[in-house]
Protein backbone atom coordinates (compact mmCIF):
# COMPACT_ATOMS: atom_id res chain seq x y z
CA UNK A 1 0.00 0.00 0.00
CA UNK A 2 3.02 2.51 0.63
CA UNK A 3 4.41 1.17 -2.74
CA UNK A 4 1.34 2.20 -4.35
CA UNK A 5 0.77 5.67 -2.77
CA UNK A 6 -2.17 4.63 -0.16
CA UNK A 7 -0.58 4.78 2.98
CA UNK A 8 2.22 7.12 3.91
CA UNK A 9 5.40 6.89 2.64
CA UNK A 10 8.08 4.61 4.37
CA UNK A 11 11.83 4.79 4.59
CA UNK A 12 12.45 1.14 4.63
CA UNK A 13 10.72 -2.07 5.01
CA UNK A 14 12.38 -4.59 7.24
CA UNK A 15 11.82 -8.74 6.60
CA UNK A 16 12.67 -10.53 9.53
CA UNK A 17 14.10 -14.34 8.15
CA UNK A 18 13.85 -16.69 10.81
CA UNK A 19 15.88 -18.83 8.65
CA UNK A 20 13.56 -21.27 8.77
CA UNK A 21 10.67 -19.74 6.78
CA UNK A 22 8.34 -22.02 4.49
CA UNK A 23 10.15 -22.18 0.88
CA UNK A 24 6.91 -20.03 -0.69
CA UNK A 25 7.67 -17.08 1.78
CA UNK A 26 11.18 -17.14 0.16
CA UNK A 27 9.84 -17.38 -2.99
CA UNK A 28 6.88 -14.23 -2.58
CA UNK A 29 10.50 -12.31 -1.27
CA UNK A 30 12.84 -13.34 -4.16
CA UNK A 31 9.54 -12.53 -6.62
CA UNK A 32 8.02 -9.11 -5.22
CA UNK A 33 11.27 -7.03 -3.49
CA UNK A 34 12.55 -5.82 -6.89
CA UNK A 35 8.56 -4.84 -7.04
CA UNK A 36 9.03 -2.91 -3.92
CA UNK A 37 12.21 -1.25 -4.14
CA UNK A 38 11.02 -0.07 -7.92
CA UNK A 39 8.30 1.96 -6.36
CA UNK A 40 10.41 3.27 -3.36
CA UNK A 41 9.82 1.25 -0.84
CA UNK A 42 13.62 0.27 0.37
CA UNK A 43 13.30 -3.53 1.42
CA UNK A 44 15.62 -4.69 4.76
CA UNK A 45 16.63 -8.40 5.53
CA UNK A 46 17.33 -9.37 8.89
CA UNK A 47 18.41 -12.43 10.64
CA UNK A 48 19.24 -13.70 14.13
CA UNK A 49 22.91 -13.70 15.06
CA UNK A 50 22.28 -17.10 16.39
CA UNK A 51 19.34 -18.88 14.50
CA UNK A 52 20.16 -21.96 16.71
CA UNK A 53 17.00 -23.76 18.31
CA UNK A 54 18.53 -23.60 21.69
CA UNK A 55 20.23 -20.66 23.42
CA UNK A 56 23.31 -20.46 25.06
CA UNK A 57 22.02 -22.38 28.01
CA UNK A 58 20.66 -25.71 26.09
CA UNK A 59 17.06 -24.90 26.25
CA UNK A 60 14.56 -25.15 23.32
CA UNK A 61 13.88 -21.55 21.60
CA UNK A 62 10.68 -22.63 20.47
CA UNK A 63 7.17 -23.31 22.61
CA UNK A 64 7.42 -27.27 22.25
CA UNK A 65 4.84 -29.60 23.61
CA UNK A 66 5.99 -31.42 26.89
CA UNK A 67 5.03 -34.68 28.20
CA UNK A 68 6.58 -35.75 31.20
CA UNK A 69 7.76 -39.58 32.96
CA UNK A 70 4.21 -39.11 34.42
CA UNK A 71 2.18 -38.51 31.49
CA UNK A 72 2.01 -35.00 32.56
CA UNK A 73 1.48 -32.23 29.75
CA UNK A 74 3.04 -28.51 29.55
CA UNK A 75 4.34 -25.88 27.11
CA UNK A 76 7.99 -24.46 27.39
CA UNK A 77 8.65 -20.97 27.02
CA UNK A 78 8.91 -19.04 23.84
CA UNK A 79 11.80 -17.35 23.01
CA UNK A 80 11.86 -17.14 19.35
CA UNK A 81 10.39 -14.12 18.45
CA UNK A 82 11.93 -12.01 20.41
CA UNK A 83 15.79 -13.92 19.34
CA UNK A 84 14.57 -14.52 16.14
CA UNK A 85 12.76 -11.67 15.14
CA UNK A 86 12.39 -8.50 17.19
CA UNK A 87 16.21 -8.36 18.20
CA UNK A 88 17.50 -8.26 14.76
CA UNK A 89 15.18 -5.61 13.53
CA UNK A 90 15.31 -3.65 16.61
CA UNK A 91 19.58 -3.83 16.27
CA UNK A 92 18.94 -2.45 12.72
CA UNK A 93 16.53 0.30 13.35
CA UNK A 94 19.34 1.36 15.96
CA UNK A 95 21.97 1.13 13.24
CA UNK A 96 19.93 3.61 11.20
CA UNK A 97 19.70 6.50 13.75
CA UNK A 98 22.99 8.95 14.02
CA UNK A 99 23.37 9.37 17.90
CA UNK A 100 22.01 7.73 21.01
CA UNK A 101 18.11 6.70 20.33
CA UNK A 102 15.58 9.54 21.79
CA UNK A 103 11.87 8.72 22.88
CA UNK A 104 9.47 8.71 19.41
CA UNK A 105 12.77 8.79 16.98
CA UNK A 106 11.02 5.90 14.91
CA UNK A 107 7.89 4.65 13.87
CA UNK A 108 7.31 1.16 13.22
CA UNK A 109 4.40 0.42 11.01
CA UNK A 110 2.86 -2.76 11.68
CA UNK A 111 0.44 -4.71 9.70
CA UNK A 112 -1.85 -6.30 12.38
CA UNK A 113 -5.48 -5.98 10.34
CA UNK A 114 -8.79 -4.78 12.32
CA UNK A 115 -9.66 -8.03 12.76
CA UNK A 116 -6.61 -8.79 14.86
CA UNK A 117 -6.53 -5.63 16.87
CA UNK A 118 -6.42 -7.57 20.40
CA UNK A 119 -2.69 -8.03 19.10
CA UNK A 120 -1.98 -4.88 19.37
CA UNK A 121 0.67 -3.21 22.02
CA UNK A 122 2.68 -0.29 22.91
CA UNK A 123 6.65 -0.60 22.05
CA UNK A 124 8.24 -1.17 25.27
CA UNK A 125 11.43 1.00 24.28
CA UNK A 126 11.01 4.50 24.28
CA UNK A 127 12.62 5.61 21.50
CA UNK A 128 9.99 3.02 18.64
CA UNK A 129 6.13 3.87 18.18
CA UNK A 130 3.97 1.78 16.80
CA UNK A 131 1.58 2.55 14.60
CA UNK A 132 -1.19 0.37 12.88
CA UNK A 133 -2.45 1.71 10.12
CA UNK A 134 -4.66 -1.34 9.26
CA UNK A 135 -6.42 -0.91 12.34
CA UNK A 136 -6.91 2.88 11.99
CA UNK A 137 -8.84 2.50 8.22
CA UNK A 138 -10.87 -0.83 10.11
CA UNK A 139 -9.15 -2.99 7.01
CA UNK A 140 -9.75 -6.68 7.71
CA UNK A 141 -7.51 -9.58 6.43
CA UNK A 142 -10.34 -10.19 4.09
CA UNK A 143 -10.12 -6.62 2.75
CA UNK A 144 -5.95 -6.77 2.57
CA UNK A 145 -6.41 -10.07 0.32
CA UNK A 146 -9.20 -8.37 -2.07
CA UNK A 147 -6.67 -5.20 -2.07
CA UNK A 148 -4.32 -7.41 -3.59
CA UNK A 149 -6.37 -9.22 -5.46
CA UNK A 150 -7.35 -6.02 -7.27
CA UNK A 151 -4.00 -4.60 -7.50
CA UNK A 152 -3.04 -8.21 -9.78
CA UNK A 153 -0.58 -8.41 -6.70
CA UNK A 154 0.10 -12.17 -5.22
CA UNK A 155 -1.70 -13.40 -2.00
CA UNK A 156 1.25 -14.82 0.15
CA UNK A 157 1.10 -18.12 2.48
CA UNK A 158 0.75 -16.94 5.83
CA UNK A 159 4.87 -16.84 7.21
CA UNK A 160 5.36 -18.39 9.96
CA UNK A 161 8.62 -21.16 10.96
CA UNK A 162 7.73 -24.89 9.50
CA UNK A 163 8.08 -26.33 12.41
CA UNK A 164 5.99 -23.68 14.53
CA UNK A 165 4.27 -25.26 17.40
CA UNK A 166 1.11 -22.64 16.97
CA UNK A 167 0.26 -24.16 13.66
CA UNK A 168 -3.72 -25.49 13.19
CA UNK A 169 -4.26 -28.44 12.13
CA UNK A 170 -5.23 -27.71 8.88
CA UNK A 171 -1.93 -25.39 8.28
CA UNK A 172 -0.12 -29.31 9.76
CA UNK A 173 -2.28 -31.24 7.36
CA UNK A 174 -1.21 -28.73 4.39
CA UNK A 175 2.39 -29.18 5.62
CA UNK A 176 2.47 -32.74 5.12
CA UNK A 177 0.74 -33.05 2.01
CA UNK A 178 2.68 -30.59 0.10
CA UNK A 179 5.85 -32.64 1.36
CA UNK A 180 9.33 -31.64 0.09
CA UNK A 181 11.82 -29.38 2.08
CA UNK A 182 9.37 -28.10 4.37
CA UNK A 183 8.15 -30.92 5.72
CA UNK A 184 11.17 -32.91 5.96
CA UNK A 185 13.22 -29.79 8.08
CA UNK A 186 9.41 -30.20 10.36
CA UNK A 187 10.33 -33.50 11.17
CA UNK A 188 13.44 -33.18 11.55
CA UNK A 189 13.40 -30.42 13.86
CA UNK A 190 10.82 -32.34 15.37
CA UNK A 191 12.85 -35.33 16.04
CA UNK A 192 16.42 -33.08 17.28
CA UNK A 193 14.67 -31.60 20.15
CA UNK A 194 13.37 -34.29 22.02
CA UNK A 195 15.05 -34.85 24.42
CA UNK A 196 16.78 -31.40 24.73
CA UNK A 197 16.03 -30.67 28.10
CA UNK A 198 18.67 -30.46 30.15
CA UNK A 199 17.33 -29.45 33.58
CA UNK A 200 17.05 -33.39 34.46
CA UNK A 201 13.03 -33.18 34.29
CA UNK A 202 12.87 -36.25 31.79
CA UNK A 203 10.48 -34.34 29.13
CA UNK A 204 9.82 -35.11 25.87
CA UNK A 205 9.53 -32.42 23.55
CA UNK A 206 7.01 -32.12 20.57
CA UNK A 207 6.18 -29.76 18.02
CA UNK A 208 2.25 -30.97 17.68
CA UNK A 209 -0.16 -30.53 20.52
CA UNK A 210 -0.99 -34.26 20.46
CA UNK A 211 2.54 -34.86 21.75
CA UNK A 212 3.35 -37.61 19.32
CA UNK A 213 6.21 -37.84 16.82
CA UNK A 214 5.55 -35.27 13.84
CA UNK A 215 4.67 -37.83 10.83
CA UNK A 216 2.18 -40.03 13.51
CA UNK A 217 0.34 -37.03 15.04
CA UNK A 218 -0.94 -35.74 11.63
CA UNK A 219 -3.02 -38.22 9.33
CA UNK A 220 -4.36 -36.87 6.01
CA UNK A 221 -6.40 -38.66 3.64
CA UNK A 222 -3.55 -39.99 1.32
CA UNK A 223 -2.30 -41.85 4.70
CA UNK A 224 -5.47 -43.63 4.52
CA UNK A 225 -5.01 -44.88 0.67
CA UNK A 226 -1.87 -45.51 0.61
CA UNK A 227 -2.52 -48.24 3.47
CA UNK A 228 -5.58 -49.49 1.55
CA UNK A 229 -3.61 -50.18 -1.54
CA UNK A 230 -1.08 -52.24 0.31
CA UNK A 231 -3.50 -54.34 1.54
CA UNK A 232 -5.00 -54.41 -2.07
CA UNK A 233 -1.60 -55.25 -3.13
CA UNK A 234 -0.98 -57.72 -0.68
CA UNK A 235 -4.36 -59.15 -1.73
CA UNK A 236 -3.47 -59.69 -5.43
CA UNK A 237 -0.39 -61.07 -4.55
CA UNK A 238 -2.11 -64.08 -2.98
CA UNK A 239 -1.96 -67.55 -4.97
CA UNK A 240 -4.81 -68.81 -2.83
CA UNK A 241 -7.68 -67.77 -4.95
CA UNK A 242 -10.24 -67.49 -2.10
CA UNK A 243 -10.21 -63.96 -2.42
CA UNK A 244 -11.18 -63.58 -5.71
CA UNK A 245 -13.03 -66.83 -6.27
Amino acid sequence: MAALGEIEPVDFAIHADTTHEASATYAHAEKWTPWLEKRGVHVVTVKPEYPSLLDRFGGVMIPAFTVDNKGNNGVIRRQCTNKWKIVPVRKYMRSMLSGPPKPGDIQLMLGISWDEALRMKASDVQYVTHEYPLVDTRTRRTDCIQWLEQHNLDVPQKSSCVFCPYRNKKSWADLKRNGGHDWDHAVEVDSYIRHKRTKGEGLELFVHSYRKPLPEAITIPEDIGAQQLNLLDAAASCDSGYCFT
